[in-house]
């Protein structure tokens, strides 16, 4: 019976995947925030986020109709990689708890990584370092 379920649903979900030919492009470009160039700003209901923009001349109209962006938080000594949202969970020594989400969007030619904590603390998020990937089909 499980061989049988198998079997008809692999033809749904091979139609349902997208392949991309050798002729996909893909672009790497590294991004550094440095502590002091977050920039503090509040959502309509006055809370507080930190963002960052980035002209990336990269994110083309063809990127941004048919492509896919995908931004990774590099961190640690090992310099892994986090993919973005990434939401942590965080508890000082005092007991207090808070959760740090960095998210991002774009829209054509620009690239804007976003900061907030739970607790909306004033302090300015650390200097932090990303990789966005673009992958896109040719014109």
């Amino acid at each position: 019976m499980k061989k049988l379920l198998f079997l008809l649903t692999l033809p749904i979900l091979m139609l349902s995947c997208t392949f991309y030919g050798d002729d996909t492009n893909i672009d790497t470009v590294n991004l550094s925030v440095k502590q002091n160039e977050w920039t503090e700003n509040f959502d309509t209901n006055g809370l507080r986020y930190y963002y960052a923009s980035f002209n990336m001349p990269e994110i083309t109209s063809n990127v941004y109709y048919n492509g896919s962006i995908q931004v990774y938080l590099i961190s640690g000594a090992e310099a892994s990689q986090k993919v973005l949202p990434y939401v942590r969970h965080y508890e000082d020594v005092n007991g207090t708890r808070w959760t740090r989400t960095i998210d991002y969007d774009f829209v054509t030619g620009n690239l804007m990584i976003y900061v907030t904590n739970s607790d909306f603390v004033t302090d300015q998020p650390a200097a932090m370092n990303f990789r966005v990937v673009i992958m896109s089909q040719p014109n």
